[in-house]
């Protein structure tokens, strides 16, 4: 067995609106067609990531804080530099206080070899996203 795309990223959620506006505004995400599961939720796309958000009040959330060795799914981004300062233009700050849902933790020279920071989502789900190198041959449209 050889897996070929890691397909997606699937995330409970208490208020599915808020969800979707920070995954579009924060991230960059896009909607994208989901089924007609029973359940109320919403799938979005970027580049070749999805992320598949379920209405859930009983699922499971993290507490409020920033801890790299956590649970996160990580993203790659062109622009270190941009990324940075689209955060910090949506009031996104490593000053931020603990707890508080726009802190940022970078690692910029830490034991990866490539610049890291550490979000939060409106549930607590917690995101990395680096400048790490794009292996070659990738794409990141689907086949």
């Amino acid at each position: 067995m050889q897996l070929e795309v890691f397909d997606h990223v699937s995330m409970a959620t208490r208020d599915l609106a808020r969800s979707v506006a920070f995954y579009r505004s924060v991230l960059g995400f896009r909607p994208i067609a989901r089924p007609a599961f029973r359940s109320e939720g919403a799938w979005l796309a970027a580049g070749a990531l999805e992320i598949h958000l379920t209405v859930n009040p009983n699922g499971h959330f993290r507490r409020p804080e920033l801890n790299p060795g956590d649970i996160h799914f990580a993203a790659r981004v062109r622009d270190f530099a941009a990324m940075e300062g689209h955060l910090r233009d949506l009031g996104y700050s490593e000053t931020a206080p603990e707890g508080d849902p726009r802190r940022l933790l970078f690692r910029r020279n830490g034991p990866a070899p490539y610049q890291q920071v550490y979000l939060l989502d409106p549930d607590f789900h917690q995101i990395e996203l680096n400048d790490g190198p794009v292996p070659e041959g990738w794409s990141p449209v689907r086949s």
